[in-house]
């Protein structure tokens, strides 16, 4: 009760990055004791909110005499010790813990060649061994285990490098706590201090931020402060440095500059690995739900993109083994189950990333290189090659493939394809190779 009045009180912006963190650790001799996240909190707190929150207590609890907010240091270490043992006991099971604490861990990413090099970056920045690159960008298609990653990172930080500060947040948690700030008091020093304490700073769908000029240049001050006092950045988002829609051109050379992974549409083997992870889990959830292994194949055979998209057909088969009476979903009652999306999955295979990755291939270039914006024929050519096969071989609109290509108006998109149409007309050559390409993609895992 005493923390939504506070809420009310001091504000959304200010509750969330000082008081919503505040954890009541014990009582002792009549003085409750706080714990605070910073000493930059700490400080916050000591002065503008201790004396309200005493307030706010005694009107429901008249014997509270005093508070203390305290870092973790500071609190005895008997008392420390007891709290943690009294959390431990009344700490639910396992099984009744959200997904995301189940699941986003190093242990349950299933790794191969699309996403290796990704792992084995996340893994040295959690355990303070990536010094070497202060800022990192991991970038795929929705889906593919960017958010699995970063997490799985602050939490391995956490346990193996204890005395660095973590924050994870969302670019829209970002974005909002940032505009409230400018808009609702004119004062963002309150959300600086907050995001420039830690000494690992994690944003996931930083794409989200980019496109608000005032925002994405308070992010790239926030990245520049952390990285010059020896912090630590890892960023991630849809596409890479060249690829992200509404990014100013000097915050993306600067960009430019971060090491990055991406991580590639993963194959049938890996699907059906993440197949075997997703089941194992619903199985903790639920126990007696079971599918057959050659449904399994199936599913990881015909349904493709997607770690998203694998839960889904997952989640339908729960609800199929729940209907029947938890009989084991078989192959054809998996098939008649998810055959919506067996269909649609099949309708879009071929995803206008596929085709950017084949194109670029092609071209011996890489992605990141296909999405550039620049009018040398090396790279505009191979795009417009792209675009037009993307407009071909996909259900992707217009405005979906310019925006997938780095922002490009749709008017850009239609002069691409109208070139190269014109182009296979014109030249045989240019027709074979073009062929080419198309049929690499058809045939692309």
């Amino acid at each position: 009760m005493v923390r939504k009045e506070l809420f009310g009180e001091f504000g959304a912006d200010f509750f969330r990055s000082y008081i919503d963190p505040l954890r009541l650790v014990a009582e002792m001799d009549g003085v409750l004791l706080f714990r605070a996240g910073s000493q930059v909190a700490k400080e916050r707190l000591t002065q503008q909110v201790q004396h309200r929150l005493e307030a706010r207590l005694r009107a429901y609890e008249p014997r509270v005499s005093a508070t203390q907010i305290l870092l973790e240091h500071e609190i005895p270490d008997d008392v420390r010790a007891l709290a943690h043992a009294r959390i431990e006991e009344a700490r639910p099971q396992p099984v009744a813990a959200p997904m995301q604490a189940q699941s986003f861990l190093f242990d349950t990413f299933c790794q191969d060649g699309s996403n290796q090099r990704a792992y084995a970056v996340a893994q040295m920045i959690a355990s303070g061994d990536g010094e070497a690159f202060p800022v990192w960008l991991l970038h795929s298609a929705p889906g593919y285990g960017k958010t699995h990653l970063l997490t799985a990172i602050a939490r391995e930080a956490a346990v193996r490098t204890p005395d660095r500060k973590v924050l994870m947040m969302t670019g829209q948690e970002y974005l909002e706590q940032f505009q409230s700030a400018l808009h609702k008091k004119r004062d963002s020093s309150a959300f600086k201090e907050m995001v420039r304490a830690p000494d690992l700073l994690l944003i996931d769908d930083f794409h989200r931020i980019c496109g608000k000029k005032a925002t994405e240049e308070e992010a790239f001050d926030t990245i520049y402060e952390l990285t010059r006092r020896g912090g630590q950045v890892v960023l991630a988002a849809n596409h890479g440095a060249a690829g992200i829609e509404g990014l100013d051109d000097v915050l993306r050379a600067r960009l430019k500059g971060a090491a990055s992974c991406e991580i590639l549409e993963p194959d049938a083997p890996l699907r059906r690995r993440i197949l075997d992870m997703r089941l194992q889990h619903h199985a903790r959830l639920t126990p007696g739900f079971s599918v057959a292994s050659d449904a399994l194949d199936m599913i990881a055979e015909r349904v493709h993109g997607s770690g998203r998209d694998l839960d889904g057909a997952l989640s339908q088969l729960l609800i199929e083994w729940k209907i029947s009476g938890g009989i084991q979903v078989t192959l054809e009652a998996a098939a008649n189950a998810l055959q919506p999306q067996l269909s649609e999955a099949a309708e879009r295979r071929i995803t206008v990333q596929l085709v950017q990755k084949v194109v670029a291939r092609s071209h011996n270039m890489s992605v990141q290189q296909l999405l550039e914006r620049t009018r040398r024929h090396s790279i505009a050519r191979p795009r417009q090659i792209a675009m037009f096969l993307a407009c071909r071989m996909t259900h992707a609109s217009l405005p979906d493939i310019g925006a997938r290509f780095g922002g490009f108006d749709h008017t850009t998109v239609m002069y691409a394809r109208d070139r190269v149409a014109a182009l296979v007309d014109q030249d045989p050559a240019f027709r074979a190779e073009v062929e080419t390409i198309a049929r690499a993609i058809r045939r692309e895992p």
